[in-house]
């Protein structure tokens, strides 16, 4: 790795010094400069940088402080935080804050100082390449999802004048191939439907408190023709309290859920229970349970992988997307959601969400994993 351009922030010369004269030493770097505080540094004329060294302790601040205004300046740089003590939870502050590694003083040497450099600046310019991705993956799906509304309203409207304009005199044959292009230009538009809410789920999500009554209630509001439509009840059982939450993700992971819970209701009428409350670390527990067909126990963490159709259910309307949604909403609320058999027959979805804290930079802060007391907690 050559041709880097480096910054040292210290307000110690000596230490200044001391590193310049290891990056020198290294041939790595292209031009290396300076500044004692970090205003100096902000100053600098330098449009990129590949690499900022920063000491914690500078005079009425410290490295941390001025680590979110550095990285707006120079965003594609990896920060590096030198202490004169080391310290876990300053290391770990660092990370959090943004920082692509924290070395104490005392430890750092040429072979050290190199591999560092060399590892931090291929961290941050591998999570640059998969962020370009992410971002160009995402401005590609819109533009699917968006041109293909157009041509499959078409199709249904075409499918509807046909019918209009042919009345009876179709014959059987016909009116059977008419009836399955109306159904498959519906698939069509669900799939499309489906993939542009999976999508949205990448976006930075807003974050606000709401009742957990209301947020049931949005969600049910709008499956309320499905749910007469199938001859079902739902019995809503909530105490009284708030969830800090995407209110428009959470509602719609709710729906997707009793979605799912109608439509693999098996021959009876769909019997769902929702219920959620508030478990003693504050996070909050909701849970979806109903008489279904139930997921045998070997496919209950498969159903959560994209496009996966179980084969006893391929004869039901989906795309194999609904619950993939579902985990990845609970992923940027930094919670998590999984699936058992319910007691009296059926199915029992549960996920669990911190009940005060947003996700850092819209992002999961905190990932649930499997853990038999989850379980157990909850009933």
């Amino acid at each position: 790795m050559r041709d880097l351009d480096v910054m040292i922030i210290d307000d110690d010369a000596g230490d200044r010094k001391l590193i310049r004269r290891l990056l020198e030493r290294s041939g790595m770097c292209r031009s290396i400069c300076e500044a004692e505080l970090v205003h100096a540094a902000l100053d600098h004329g330098s449009e990129t940088l590949d690499a900022v060294f920063i000491d914690y302790v500078l005079p009425g601040e410290n490295g941390l402080d001025g680590l979110e205004t550095l990285k707006r300046k120079w965003p594609g740089a990896a920060f590096i935080l030198m202490t004169g003590q080391g310290d876990e939870q300053i290391a770990k502050s660092a990370i959090l804050a943004g920082a692509a590694d924290y070395t104490p003083k005392s430890r750092i040497n040429q072979a050290g100082l190199e591999r560092m450099l060399v590892r931090a600046v291929e961290m941050v310019r591998l999570a640059q390449r998969v962020e370009e991705q992410r971002q160009e993956l995402l401005t590609f799906s819109n533009v699917l999802v968006h041109d293909f509304r157009a041509p499959i309203r078409s199709i249904r409207f075409i499918c509807e004048q046909l019918d209009e304009e042919m009345g009876e005199v179709q014959s059987a044959e016909l009116q059977k191939l008419m009836v399955m292009m109306k159904k498959t230009a519906t698939q069509m538009s669900h799939l499309v439907e489906t993939l542009a809410d999976h999508i949205r789920t990448d976006i930075n999500p807003v974050f606000e408190t709401i009742p957990a009554t209301e947020l049931v209630e949005n969600a049910l509001s709008f499956l309320d023709q499905d749910i007469r439509e199938s001859g079902g009840s739902v019995d809503v059982d909530l105490s009284d309290f708030d969830v800090f939450c995407s209110p428009a993700m959470l509602a719609q992971l709710l729906q997707n859920l009793v979605s799912n819970a109608i439509k693999y209701s098996g021959e009876n009428a769909p019997e769902i229970r929702i219920s959620a409350r508030r478990l003693e670390n504050g996070d909050v527990l909701f849970e979806v349970a109903d008489r279904g067909i139930g997921v045998p126990e070997e496919y209950r963490q498969r159903i959560f992988e994209p496009f996966q159709r179980l084969s006893w259910a391929t004869d039901k309307p989906g795309t194999g997307l609904g619950l993939a949604t579902c985990q990845k909403i609970v992923k940027r609320h930094g919670g998590r959601i999984w699936c058992e058999a319910n007691p009296y027959g059926g199915t029992l979805m549960r996920f669990r969400v911190p009940g005060s804290s947003a996700p850092v930079d819209g992002f999961a802060s905190k990932v649930w994993s499997p853990h038999p007391s989850d379980a157990a907690v909850s009933r």
